[in-house]
């Protein structure tokens, strides 16, 4: 599993632990539904670095719903 500070150090990013949590969760999900459509790749998708690459990307897309939803004067 990730941790907080891994997940920190790796990207050299400073984030709340909510977010972390966020971030987390929603790359299990995503992790979870590429497996169970298109398997594990031999192991890749089990792998820490894959779940790294799965968080990071999910960091983007909640930074980006956080700041569009500030844009459009939404909570």
């Amino acid at each position: 599993m990730i941790t907080y500070n891994q997940f920190c150090n790796t990207f050299a990013v400073s984030i709340d632990s909510a977010v972390f949590e966020e971030v987390r969760q929603r790359a299990e999900r995503k992790r979870n539904y590429i497996i169970s459509h298109f398997g594990d790749g031999n192991g890749a998708r089990l792998t820490e670095k894959y779940m790294l690459e799965l968080m990071r990307d999910e960091l983007c897309s909640f930074t980006l719903e956080q700041s569009t939803r500030l844009a459009v004067g939404g909570v």
